[in-house]
C-alpha cells in the first residue's frame, strides 16, 4: 500500500499547507471561527446547508451550499483526559 510521504516531523503540518494551497487555487469559501449546529435536508434528501453559530459573535446563520463537507476536527474531548484541542467535541461526527 502507498504511505503518505515524510516530513520529518512535521508530516501533518506540511498536508495541512499542501491541502490549504489547494483550496485557494480553487477559490474555496472559509468560514473560520464557526460551528456548525444542523445539517439541512432538501426535501429529496440531500444536504441543502447547514444551521451555523459564529463563536465570536453568536450570530445563527443558514449557509446553503451545493456541497457540504464536515472536516470536524475529530473528538478527543469525549475522554477527561486529552491533549486534543478543545473544539475537538466529536459534533461533527453527530450531524453526520
Amino acid at each position: 500500500a502507498e504511505r503518505t510521504c515524510a516530513a520529518a516531523d512535521r508530516t501533518g503540518h506540511a498536508l495541512l499547507h499542501t491541502l490549504y494551497q489547494g483550496n485557494l487555487s480553487h477559490k474555496t469559501d472559509f468560514y473560520t471561527e464557526w460551528f456548525a449546529v444542523d445539517l439541512v435536508k432538501a426535501d429529496d434528501g440531500s444536504i441543502a446547508g447547514v444551521i451555523a453559530l459564529s463563536i465570536e459573535t453568536g450570530e445563527t446563520v443558514f449557509l446553503k451550499a451545493k456541497i457540504t463537507i464536515l472536516a470536524t476536527g475529530g473528538a478527543g474531548r469525549i475522554y477527561e483526559s486529552s491533549t486534543n484541542a478543545y473544539i475537538n467535541t466529536g459534533d461533527g461526527m453527530g450531524l453526520a
